[in-house]
């Protein structure tokens, strides 16, 4: 018995154009954060460094408060979580004069979708004792981050604890 020989219809023809046509054309596109992975992960390291310069510059409560998303929680070492701006913005009301906080990301990760990561890091905060002495302090941080609709980068979740000095 022999086989008929496929017929095929116009509409199926273009639609098997369109298709071919599609697939080259994903095929060429530019590179973005969601389609690559290494461009998601250094804008989130830029962001994250970025947000460790404004803390320098402007302090605590402005930079935390700008990189923030309206909704985000922090979980501060000894205390519960704080949600939202206002909360955050209060978190650092009473940070003392002459206190610094400098933190640098060492990891970064985008999920496959580009719009929601994380970044890994080391800090260390400066400040004084309750008798005037200077006191440094070490620790990592994990800070999840969310892709905003204008395109920036916000962190949603930031927790932090603390670690010994780095070696040398």
């Amino acid at each position: 018995m022999k086989h008929p020989r496929p017929v095929f219809a116009p509409a199926a023809l273009i639609a098997a154009s369109l298709l071919c046509l599609a697939a080259a054309r994903c095929a060429t596109a530019p590179r973005t954060e969601a389609s690559d992975p290494e461009t998601g992960k250094q804008a989130l390291i830029a962001t994250d460094e970025a947000f460790s310069r404004m803390a320098q510059e402007r302090g605590l409560a402005e930079a935390f408060a700008a990189f923030a998303a309206s909704d985000a929680t922090m979980m501060p070492v000894n205390q519960n979580p704080v949600k939202g701006l206002d909360a955050v913005r209060k978190q650092f009301a009473g940070t003392p004069a002459g206190t610094t906080f400098e933190w640098k990301p060492f990891q970064a990760d985008v999920a496959r979708s580009g719009d929601l990561g994380y970044t890994l890091g080391a800090y260390e905060l400066k400040t004084r004792g309750p008798d005037g002495a200077p006191v440094t302090r070490y620790g990592k941080y994990c800070s999840v981050w969310k892709k905003q609709p204008d395109g920036s980068w916000k962190w949603v979740v930031d927790i932090g604890n603390s670690s010994p000095e780095p070696a040398r």
